[in-house]
């Protein structure tokens, strides 16, 4: 596991509160930590505006409260940062399942969140887990420029990403078309991927 802050260490003990006990309100996540409400408050803002947690809509009759519970990504964000949270991550599957509002997050992700499906599903989740918490770890190191990625996937990532804006994408399409060499770059890597796509889909049939 690797070594946080104290801050991202506050913030791994709200979200494990909000995880074993919620949906959780500021006020029953101060019972819960122990933490003041300062505090909770700060590390709940910054977790939902990182997706990592979320606003549960609540049944509950009487006046209506702001209820936050985990995210999948929250989930994933905390996997490699805690042993123990990891550990447990089964048992939180098990736990959150009965939420309705967390099966459809689950099944957004093409999870079968049936009954008689939970033995399997419990595991798929912790596979889940593991690959998507390294996947995140990975794009760490891509930002703090720990990995190298060649520049023309670079290139072509960064494009993708232009593509929403009309003016970049009229752009891209003309130079597509008057440059023969990046026509080439860009096929290449497609075709690559094709390729390697092909191939995954024939070893999953062995």
């Amino acid at each position: 596991m690797t070594d946080i802050s104290t801050a991202a260490s506050t913030s791994m003990d709200i979200f494990r509160a909000v995880v074993e006990h919620g949906p959780l309100t500021l006020y029953s996540a101060n019972t819960k930590t122990r933490m003041s409400i300062g505090t909770i408050h700060r590390h709940f803002k910054q977790l939902e505006k990182l997706g990592k947690i979320r606003v549960y809509d609540t049944n509950k009759k009487g006046r209506k409260k702001i209820e936050y519970g985990p995210t999948i990504y929250g989930m994933v964000s905390f996997y490699k940062q805690d042993k123990e949270f990891a550990e447990k991550i089964e048992n939180y599957y098990l736990l959150w399942i009965e939420n309705k509002e967390f099966q459809k997050e689950l099944e957004s992700e093409g999870f079968d969140v049936s009954i008689n499906n939970l033995k399997k599903s419990k595991h798929v989740f912790r596979k889940y887990m593991d690959y998507f918490s390294a996947v995140e770890e990975q794009i760490e190191k891509i930002k703090n420029g720990d990995d190298i990625i060649s520049r023309n996937l670079q290139i072509i990532f960064s494009s993708m990403m232009l593509s929403s804006n009309p003016h970049y994408e009229k752009l891209w399409k003309e130079l597509y078309a008057e440059l023969p060499g990046m026509q080439k770059s860009l096929e290449d890597h497609m075709n690559t991927m094709i390729k390697s796509y092909r191939e995954f889909k024939k070893s999953l049939k062995k």
